[in-house]
């Protein structure tokens, strides 16, 4: 009567070898570009459904993943200015 119960929680919706796969398919160098394409990969690939917020909530904070995406840039910049403005921030910027 005195015992602390323990409630077991959810069922996961995905499961730990659905997980360990999509931790592995996301320490390669091609990741994905969103969530979206996340949870299609599931889907087609491993036949895994889950909702776009389980996909979210397992990739961004139980794997520790960023979906990060280059920005684009401008092809009329010039390269070799580009260049030169890295070089002289990473010196200014160490001060």
């Amino acid at each position: 009567m005195l015992e602390i119960k323990k409630s077991p929680g959810g069922v996961r919706v995905i499961p730990q070898w659905a997980e360990d796969a999509l931790a592995k398919r996301l320490r390669q160098r091609h990741g994905f570009q969103s969530y979206g394409a996340v949870q299609q990969w599931l889907a087609e690939t491993l036949g895994v459904e889950a909702e776009y917020h389980a996909v979210y909530q397992m990739t961004r904070y139980r794997l520790k993943a960023k979906l990060k995406v280059a920005r684009p840039q401008n092809c009329q910049q010039d390269s070799e200015q580009r260049s030169a403005f890295k070089q002289t921030s990473r010196a200014t910027s160490a001060c």
